[in-house]
């Protein structure tokens, strides 16, 4: 009997301890096996161009002194210099503004909102070809903002063309144990509005899945788990218990001393 009475709570323990370990273990197969061969194929989604990216445009000819003019900006105002990760490279890059446009010198503005990033090189490429015969243009986006909320706090800003979600999260220093990874919420724009999108990043079959590589400006947010919110609660109850036991304790002094 004294044998089953110590039994019982130390399974309770590891029964508790099984579920920590599945509530913060990250892309975990459907049955645990010790060689996971499985090739998970990627999933890209297409981006469209939006207005504030930033994209690396260059016109190329076999004669640099034809093309150099379409790539030098006549004024500093309609270019932004982006540093490449803290490194001494840099580009040249062209903002989208607010309607949708680029600002391309000699050439003028030309409209990418909305067009694949393939589709506005195609664009461009028309449109140089009219003044350089040889024209060869190369455009790309630059960089990219993530922000996050919740219990992974900040904004990361993307130097490449794309990044998977558990990049993003290792760059910020991980979820916190409070983070509930079983419904992080993607809140994505699009051209016709906004979308959110949830995601379970416990599970393996992220790895194929379309959300797997974040779009440029998504916003991240890590919810708390339930158990955190309890946590709080009986915290709170905790000190305002503390504080009515001294209130009600000094009375009760207060109180003697009168009687005496």
């Amino acid at each position: 009997m004294r044998n089953r009475i110590i039994f019982f709570p130390i399974l309770l323990i590891l029964l508790n301890s099984c579920g920590y370990y599945k509530r913060y273990t990250y892309i975990q197969p459907a049955t645990p096996t010790k060689n996971d061969t499985t090739l998970y194929p990627r999933k890209l989604l297409i981006y469209k161009i939006q207005p504030n990216d930033i994209l690396y445009v260059k016109i190329q000819s076999l004669d640099k002194t034809v093309s150099e003019p379409f790539n030098t900006a006549m004024s500093g105002t309609n270019q932004t210099m982006m540093g490449m990760g803290g490194g001494n490279m840099s580009l040249m890059g062209n903002p989208v503004d607010n309607y949708g446009f680029i600002s391309i010198p000699n050439i003028g503005k030309v409209y990418v909102a909305g067009l694949t990033v393939a589709e506005a090189q195609d664009t461009v490429q028309k449109l140089a070809s009219i003044f350089i015969s040889d024209a060869n243009t190369d455009v790309r986006l630059l960089s990219f903002k993530i922000s996050m909320l919740g219990e992974i706090k900040g904004s990361i800003t993307i130097y490449a063309d794309r990044a998977n979600i558990l990049e993003v999260i290792a760059q910020m220093g991980d979820i916190s144990y409070n983070g509930n990874r079983k419904t992080v919420q993607i809140i994505r724009s699009y051209n016709e509005g906004t979308r959110i999108i949830t995601v379970d990043l416990t599970k393996r079959e992220l790895l194929s899945s379309e959300q797997y590589y974040i779009q440029p400006n998504d916003i991240i947010y890590v919810q708390p788990l339930k158990t955190t919110i309890l946590k709080l609660k009986v915290a709170d109850y905790s000190m305002f218990l503390s504080i009515f036991s001294t209130t009600v304790t000094m009375v009760l002094l207060v109180a003697n001393l009168y009687k005496r």
